[in-house]
């Protein structure tokens, strides 16, 4: 006979009930660590996207400063810079089977010269076509160093993006 109320229950409703209570506080404990996990994973998404865009302001700079030196450094007719470079991808030792002797011969093309050869055809170009041919003459230039020149280019009004990934070459209209 079981009594109903304040009385006892039966002994083995006590027994699953205080084995419901134990399951319960562990789900409640999961779920507060679930819910910190999240909170971290949302802090650590933040400081990710943060971090990149840093790297990304970071590369276009760098890109627009290596850009100057090699222009000052042609302007001026030095062959060789005398101060070590910032990002070996930019300028590396000309060396290989292509060497023929003379340094003029060997200097590699800049990232701009390639991107701009990639897209001297007009067409709507991928980044992927843009990055391969720039990497048959620069193969230790990496694809974010090509997509950050094509992008300086894109701001400085020389290309255009005409989709997501996709450039093309801006024509300027001749002044009359």
């Amino acid at each position: 006979m079981t009594t109903t109320g304040a009385g006892s229950a039966h002994p083995l409703v006590e027994h699953l009930r205080e084995i419901q209570a134990g399951e319960h506080a562990k789900w409640v404990i999961a779920t507060g660590v679930l819910a910190e996990v999240r909170q971290e994973m949302v802090d650590l998404q933040r400081r990710f996207e943060e971090a990149e865009r840093a790297l990304l302001s970071a590369d276009v700079r760098l890109s627009a400063v290596s850009d100057t030196v090699r222009q000052a450094e042609e302007f001026l007719g030095v062959e060789q810079p005398s101060h070590p470079t910032a990002d070996p991808g930019e300028h590396p030792n000309p060396a290989g089977p292509q060497s023929s002797g003379s340094n003029v011969d060997t200097e590699p093309k800049s990232l701009t010269e390639l991107v701009l050869e990639a897209l001297a055809d007009g067409l709507d170009t991928p980044t992927s076509k843009i990055v391969a041919h720039a990497q048959l003459e620069r193969p230790d230039a990496t694809p974010r160093q090509i997509t950050n020149c094509a992008s300086h280019l894109r701001a400085r009004g020389k290309v255009l993006i005409v989709g997501r990934g996709v450039y093309r070459l801006a024509i300027k209209e001749p002044r009359t």
